[in-house]
């Protein structure tokens, strides 16, 4: 009389437990589904753009600042902060077609803040279905990707010219820019040796951002120029000056330092 009741109610247990196991794993899969994966990790988020800022020693960059902007050049959108990992995330507006993100920090160095643009690790458009990835990484020098503009991550020197000195050729005139202490990044710079590349170029471009004594030397004597900082006060040429780049306060010429030279006495 009592095996009967007992093997019922075995298989009513045995009915019970399955039941559990079966509502279980149909909770689980029924779940959330993984969102595409952690900024920087290379995995996209659906919806958003994710990436890593970097430094140029390839660590973590935190406080840059990223956004996106309409790959039609006629609309900028959301933008973020990296955190202290250098990560970032945007969601992005649905049904607006495509975008593209851009970053840049604000730097602070011997005084002045600088704004420099970081290099996109992929440059390419996109779409938010298309779970985009986008590292950057803060670079001292190179070309900005956009080829038709000839800009680069690195500083300007604009020269002037005594109009006195119309005898010295340009591009035969060589400059000496020694570092005076760390580089804008905190790295060691090194002394170059720098030329103008064309005959009437008034320009040396890519230059790391730095404080740098100048010196120059006309090449085809190897008499000794003297120099003043073209956008400073001082209007008395010496035989070396010490220039910095303009930071933000110039609306037109950030980033660039000017230098006059001449062979007058």
């Amino acid at each position: 009389m009592n095996a009967l009741p007992s093997l019922k109610a075995l298989s009513l247990a045995a009915l019970f437990l399955m039941g559990c196991a079966s509502t279980l794993t149909s909770c689980k899969s029924a779940g959330p589904e993984p969102d595409g994966g952690t900024p920087g990790s290379g995995s996209g988020q659906a919806g958003s753009v994710v990436g890593k800022v970097t430094d140029p020693q390839g660590k973590p960059l935190p406080r840059a600042t990223v956004y996106v902007a309409s790959a039609l050049g006629v609309d900028r959108g959301a933008e973020t902060s990296t955190n202290s990992d250098g990560m970032y995330k945007i969601q992005l507006a649905k049904n607006l077609g495509h975008w593209t993100t851009k970053g840049y920090i604000l730097k602070q160095y011997n005084d002045r803040v600088y704004k420099i643009q970081l290099d996109p690790e992929n440059p390419d458009s996109f779409s938010e279905d298309e779970k985009p990835v986008r590292n950057f990484q803060w670079k001292l020098t190179g070309h900005i990707p956009d080829l038709s503009l000839d800009l680069y991550y690195g500083g300007t020197a604009e020269l002037h010219r005594d109009p006195n000195a119309y005898e010295l050729e340009h591009d035969k005139v060589e400059f000496t820019f020694k570092p005076v202490g760390p580089l804008i990044d905190g790295s060691t710079g090194k002394t170059l040796k720098l030329q103008t590349k064309k005959r009437y170029d008034d320009f040396i471009k890519d230059i790391p951002i730095g404080r740098y004594t100048v010196t120059a030397t006309y090449k085809p004597t190897g008499e000794q120029l003297r120099l003043i900082d073209a956008f400073g006060d001082d209007y008395d040429y010496k035989e070396s000056v010490t220039v910095d780049f303009l930071g933000t306060e110039s609306a037109v010429r950030s980033n660039t330092m000017g230098i006059g030279y001449t062979n007058r006495h």
